[in-house]
């Protein structure tokens, strides 16, 4: 597993420029947790912000374990595998040259991330505001901000084990960019008919796609940023 997943497996959040905050994974429900802080990060800061507390909503669905990403092996690309004392790699059509910490992308562009343990490939491919349906899939109230979906794909490069990490399509430090001023944003777990966020460890050469949602109150989203303790990489729209 990963540094990057493990970091966020323990500490069960991702960091959130501003006041982002995450919650708990569940399977089919819908869940909701409030920050303990907050620390702004630029694009030339790598530095990861603390992880918040958790508390759960219940949305349409039962509360289970972490969910299963459906993930779908590239049919287009080979996937060639090869074993090596540090681990298994493989390819899917795209660059595998690793991107720079800090670069600044846009919105469908594709950024090779490596950690100590795997490399991958991770396409933003759109931010955008989630229909009013919503609302009457989960629990959450509209008058308590705009709620995002981001769709993306993940594509396993290189893994230090046989898979890309357990949780790795539902574990990444991803998410919207939002400015340190905005208060009660957050991180919503689970799923609705528009935004699957299931996942399944991926092998090296195989692709995944997956869907994140978050709240964010009173603020306009238009930019994504991975950050964890080594990356600051942003798309913008």
């Amino acid at each position: 597993m990963s540094t990057t997943i493990f970091r966020r497996t323990v500490v069960g959040a991702v960091a959130i420029a501003g006041a982002l905050s995450l919650a708990a994974c569940n399977n089919d429900s819908a869940a909701v947790d409030t920050p303990t802080g907050a620390a702004t990060s630029t694009a030339q800061s790598t530095q990861a912000e603390p992880p918040p507390s958790e508390e759960s909503a219940e949305g349409e669905s039962s509360t289970t374990s972490p969910e299963s990403e459906s993930s779908e092996t590239s049919s287009e690309s080979s996937t060639e595998s090869s074993e090596s004392s540090t681990g298994t790699s493989g390819s899917a059509d795209g660059p595998t040259s690793v991107t720079d910490a800090n670069a600044t992308l846009k919105i469908g562009q594709p950024a090779v991330i490596e950690d100590s343990d795997d490399t991958y490939r991770l396409t933003p491919k759109s931010l955008e505001v989630a229909p009013d349906s919503v609302y009457s899939e989960t629990t959450l109230k509209k008058a308590n901000g705009t709620v995002y979906y981001l769709k993306f794909d993940v594509t396993a490069i290189k893994a230090n084990s046989t898979y890309f990490g357990t949780n790795s399509v539902n574990g990444l430090f991803f998410h919207p960019k939002i400015d340190a001023s905005v208060k009660g944003a957050k991180r919503v777990y689970g799923h609705t008919a528009a935004c699957d966020s299931d996942s399944t460890k991926l092998a090296a050469g195989e692709s995944g796609n997956s869907c994140y949602m978050f709240q964010v109150p009173g603020a306009t989203v238009d930019s994504v940023v991975f950050n964890d303790y080594k990356h600051n990489i942003t798309w913008n729209k």
